[in-house]
């Protein structure tokens, strides 16, 4: 019996329309997460920076920060003629002993005696979007990215997060210095790729469902 109900329900104008609504109401929603555009690309030539602080008290806080600034100094010394992603991940792999022990050390010499862990590997990261001293904004979409995670002490308290490679976020002089758009061209991303994570003049990112693109196609 409840077969016959399945059946005629189906049968019925009204609930076939509403289970076609909801079907493409859920692919869209799946679809919408899809890299397009070349976003993909975009996720597989970064290695992102996470570095976690041992609590969320004033004087850990500011060791985070402490060691970001050692990490992104230490990093940008090992990677700097890496011409991509890979080769960055590569010699930064290889250096993990190294960069926990350097990093150990340093916490030592400002007074505090935390394990360091460091580890390579994937990692979501929510949206973030980085200004540099030019004032231009780009945006860098939700996904995962291969990531460096420097886990102090405990690792409970707030996370940083950054970009290791290209080496777009850097401190004090150099940051004053860096052009967010030639580091990426430098890596070899190219124009339309770099139109994608722009912010403002005229070049948004604009998330577009695939789905909608073929129906547009297909009523052409």
């Amino acid at each position: 019996m409840k077969n016959m109900k399945i059946i005629k329900n189906i049968k019925n104008p009204a609930a076939m329309t509403a289970i076609f609504c909801a079907c493409f109401l859920l692919t869209a929603c799946f679809l919408m997460f899809m890299p397009v555009n070349g976003e993909h690309q975009i996720y597989n030539n970064f290695v992102r920076l996470h570095v976690l602080a041992n609590s969320d008290t004033d004087h850990d806080q500011k060791l985070k920060l402490d060691v970001r600034d050692y990490i992104l100094g230490d990093i940008a010394e090992l990677t700097q003629n890496c011409t991509n992603s890979r080769e960055a991940a590569e010699k930064i792999n290889a250096a993990l002993s190294d960069i926990e022990s350097n990093a150990k050390n340093f916490v030592n010499q400002k007074g505090y005696d935390y394990n360091i862990k460091a580890v390579l590997s994937k990692e979501t990261y929510p949206t973030r979007t980085y200004e540099d001293f030019n004032g231009e904004r780009f945006y860098f979409p939700s996904g995962t990215y291969q990531s460096l995670k420097i886990i102090i002490g405990g690792g409970s308290g707030e996370n940083w997060w950054c970009v290791l490679f290209p080496p777009i976020c850097l401190t004090g002089s150099q940051a004053k210095q860096t052009k967010i758009e030639d580091e990426l061209a430098v890596a070899g991303y190219s124009s339309d790729q770099i139109n994608v994570l722009k912010r403002d003049k005229g070049n948004k990112y604009v998330v577009r469902f695939k789905i909608l693109e073929v129906l547009s196609d297909l009523f052409k």
